[in-house]
């Protein structure tokens, strides 16, 4: 049944909006679904989560982060005849933009990303992808005042819509904030099937904020939880399609297993390399239950996670990240195999059951 509650899960988060800086519909949800199951459960003054879950014993303390944030717009200007302007929150490219619907603020105001006719675009306008400073939100809406008294103010998210669509095999999904909900509704999964007798140890669930602008959640949270190791759980993108030389520039593929970055990174600031220790936890618990590993070296294609804030953590924490596969990074069709991600949970459950045998030398 873990595959069928996955996805439950991953459609219920997927269809909350939560952008980096205002995740809390996401928190709130997320904590309704914790709550019976953890010891402890709080929420920081940054928004993370801290859920915690006691072993038999006491034993090595074991951290596992998810983040809860998503790609968006805000809502940087309403135009006095009522269109929007926005700056981008996080990594959205700009040729995903025109002819978007979006849901705009609480209120969650529809609108649409509007776009020259295509009667009426030059030959150099047809093909030149145009900026996030140069689109606008049509809320049809026709001055200030009215898109104001609508409850849309400056500052507001902006989130495209897209609804979850199985796929004619149902063991894949498209939708939007597949990254990073996914995993973060492995690590509910996780919480709520592990009873007290299953491991020995703390588990230490984080659901963290704003890793899309910088890892600043997780950069904060862990300094509060006493990990003896860390594991991020994340997305990674696939280099298996037609415009991708997949061995040359992403040997990812969909539904061929967990991606396991060695090294990542987006410049000096977010570099990575996974410790030896977790490599190792890692690779023989995949074995053990005969799940392939897809590694990965992806240090100069701008990718990265909350793995990287983990490492850095509390004096050098040993950590590393554990990734599901996906498709069309943060668009709203991001394509996930639900097998790749039963797998990284059968994974995780092995890894926290078998806590006590945890080596963290870096030898």
């Amino acid at each position: 049944m873990i595959k069928e509650n996955l996805r439950q899960l991953l459609q219920e988060l997927t269809q909350i909006h939560g952008g980096s800086g205002q995740e809390q519909p996401v928190i709130r949800h997320i904590l309704t679904l914790l709550k019976p199951y953890v010891d402890e459960i709080s929420v920081d003054l940054k928004g993370n989560i801290v859920a915690v879950k006691q072993g038999k014993e006491k034993g090595p303390n074991l951290l596992l982060a998810a983040h809860t944030d998503e790609i968006g717009l805000i809502v940087k200007n309403i135009l006095p005849n009522g269109f929007i302007l926005f700056e981008k929150i996080g990594g959205v490219p700009d040729n995903l933009l025109p002819g978007r619907k979006v849901l705009i603020g609480k209120n969650q105001i529809p609108g649409v990303i509007g776009n020259k006719p295509g009667h009426l675009q030059s030959p150099e306008e047809a093909t030149r992808v145009k900026s996030a400073s140069e689109c606008y939100v049509d809320v049809a809406m026709f001055s200030r005042v009215e898109v104001e008294e609508s409850g849309i103010c400056i500052g507001d998210s902006i989130i495209w819509t897209s609804d979850f669509m199985e796929m004619h095999n149902s063991d894949y999904i498209a939708t939007k904030a597949v990254d990073d909900r996914i995993c973060c509704s492995i690590l509910v999964e996780l919480f709520r099937n592990l009873n007290k007798e299953d491991f020995v140890g703390t588990l230490y669930g984080v659901f963290t904020v704003q890793e899309e602008v910088g890892l600043y959640g997780a950069e904060t949270a862990v300094f509060r939880v006493p990990a003896d190791y860390a594991i991020a759980l994340d997305t990674i993108p696939c280099g298996d399609t037609p415009e991708v030389d997949t061995e040359v520039e992403l040997p990812i593929r969909l539904n061929q297993g967990p991606g396991l970055p060695i090294a990542d990174g987006v410049g000096n600031r977010f570099f990575s390399f996974i410790h030896p220790a977790v490599r190792r936890v890692i690779e023989e618990k995949a074995g053990n239950l005969s799940i392939s590993l897809q590694k990965v070296a992806i240090v100069s294609g701008g990718y990265t996670t909350d793995g990287a804030a983990l490492s850095h953590a509390n004096g050098g924490l040993p950590a590393g990240t554990l990734a599901v596969p996906r498709r069309y990074s943060h668009s709203p069709v991001e394509l996930v195999s639900l097998n790749d991600a039963t797998a990284v949970y059968q994974i995780i459950e092995a890894i926290v059951k078998d806590n006590e045998s945890i080596d963290l030398s870096f030898l």
